[in-house]
């Protein structure tokens, strides 16, 4: 995965759809790596470097400061080690994303594979645990996310008629056209990113 293939499927979208923040500098990434007390994974320093975090329609990428607030990696990373590092979040995790609904994804940097790069996972708030890894490092996070948001969203950003996941008293009856791909289709995925399989 390059971050030219990302920028390609962030075409797909219309003109000002998809709002992404101008690079960060060598020595805003430093200090943020120094205010966290971690060095970043090469991928991550990378499209850093490209945009500092934004929103992909409704989903936020954070960055590094000076960025807004709801979008400052330092800042969130620091809050959920507060609040959730007696019970479960690690020193090691950082914030780069949320889910909408309070469970942030993060870099999962207590692992390492041989390009020195980590894996994304899924922060479950409920649960206080990292309940799937998604991405077997940034860019391929960032490029999964893409392909999420194209596939609930027209190329204006408006919404796409999509089947409706169904909830009754006994079991969730789910179509596949119900879901998007990402984090539900663990073939594709590893077919799109070899290197998840180390981490399922």
């Amino acid at each position: 995965m390059t971050l030219d293939e990302i920028k390609q499927e962030l075409t797909y979208f219309a003109s000002g759809v998809v709002k992404l923040n101008p690079g960060a500098l060598p020595h805003q990434i430093a200090n943020a790596e120094a205010q966290v007390g971690v060095e970043f994974p090469p991928s991550f320093r990378q499209v850093l470097g490209v945009f500092n975090g934004g929103h992909l329609i409704n989903e936020p990428l954070l960055g590094v400061p000076p960025v807004s607030s709801a979008l400052d990696l330092v800042r969130e990373t620091r809050q959920a080690r507060t609040y959730w590092g007696p019970i479960g979040w690690a020193q090691a995790f950082i914030e780069i994303a949320t889910d909408g609904v309070g469970n942030p994804f993060a870099l999962l940097l207590d692992r390492i594979d041989d390009r020195g790069e980590s894996p994304v996972g899924f922060f479950d708030a409920g649960s206080m645990q990292i309940a799937e890894i998604v991405a077997s490092d940034y860019l391929h996070f960032v490029w999964f996310l893409t392909q999420d948001v194209k596939w609930h969203h027209a190329p204006d950003g408006k919404p796409l008629s999509r089947e409706a996941v169904v909830w009754t008293r006994q079991s969730v009856p789910v179509r596949p056209s119900a879901l998007s791909p990402w984090r539900f289709n663990e073939a594709w995925m590893i077919a799109n990113d070899p290197a998840l399989a180390r981490w399922r």
